[in-house]
């Protein structure tokens, strides 16, 4: 009998949760803020193959990303989108599965009065109820519709990003 009901069980397949170990969704746009001129690289796979890389050509642009995902250190993107003030236009320049690095990503700073929780919930306590859109801010994370940023009032979660590179988001 234990026997057939361990043949049984190994041939059933073991469905991964759609997390996975180490990944958590989520649905936040950010910045590249990787100064490099050749382009923040996206890879395959973390720390994998390149498949291309992020430019910037503009003077006064930027990039802006969509996390789909976090892998540890790793950020699973599914676009890219060239903002070009000089042209006063946005143009998709990577769509797809890609992963870009931590390092390579940020915020110009928060909206103005940003409210910044202990955990990714709304029903969560407060870390600062009304955050200075100007300050440091340093991504560590995403979850949900929730970024995990650093700010001068430490470490917590917010939905109210600026992803605004030449001005502040009040």
């Amino acid at each position: 009998m234990i026997v057939w009901l361990l043949a049984v069980l190994l041939a059933v397949p073991v469905v991964a949760s759609a997390q996975g170990p180490g990944r958590a969704a989520c649905d936040v746009d950010v910045d590249i803020t990787d100064r490099d001129p050749s382009g923040a690289n996206v890879r395959a796979t973390p720390g994998g193959s390149v498949v291309t890389a992020l430019k910037n050509p503009t003077s006064e642009g930027w990039i802006v990303v969509h996390l789909a995902a976090q892998h540890d250190d790793w950020f699973e993107i599914d676009r890219a989108v060239l903002i070009d003030v000089d042209q006063d236009k946005e143009r998709v320049i990577f769509q797809g599965r890609g992963f870009v690095h931590r390092s390579v990503v940020g915020v110009g700073g928060l909206q103005n009065g940003a409210v910044i929780y202990r955990d990714h919930a709304t029903a969560s306590a407060t870390l600062d109820s009304h955050a200075s859109g100007d300050q440091a801010v340093e991504l560590l994370g995403c979850f949900g519709t929730f970024a995990k940023v650093r700010v001068k009032k430490g470490i917590g979660w917010t939905r109210q990003l600026c992803t605004n590179m030449v001005t502040t988001c009040s």
